[in-house]
């Protein structure tokens, strides 16, 4: 554990570089992933009902696809692919604010009560 948390403090030649471009770069893979994802399962579960099932499950890919690109990276010895992965977390957190805003919104526009 300690050498973990050693190797993750420690940054070298392009760490930051790394992590700063690596962030914008996969939060574009992010987003395109998640509308690549709500359309395969809108087609595969069609109707009304799906959309809250095509939203979750694009939701949920998108998370554990970045888990685990970013836990490979991580567990490498280069710093660069540590700071790529410090960018594919931090694009992973934005992109799950992403999607949970559009979530909400498509969820209230369903289901809001009409006045």
């Amino acid at each position: 554990m300690t050498n973990v948390l050693g190797r993750a403090a420690t940054t070298g030649p392009g760490y930051w570089k790394a992590a700063t471009l690596g962030t914008p770069a996969w939060l574009a893979l992010i987003v395109a992933g998640f509308f690549a994802v709500a359309s395969a399962v809108d087609a595969l579960l069609p109707g009304d009902p799906a959309d809250v099932s095509v939203e979750s499950a694009a939701i949920g890919a998108e998370a554990v696809i970045s888990i685990l690109v970013a836990a490979a990276l991580f567990a490498s010895g280069s710093a660069t692919k540590r700071g790529f992965a410090l960018g594919i977390a931090t694009a992973a957190l934005v992109g799950l604010e992403f999607a949970a805003i559009h979530f909400a919104i498509n969820i209230d526009a369903k289901y809001a009560v009409a006045p």
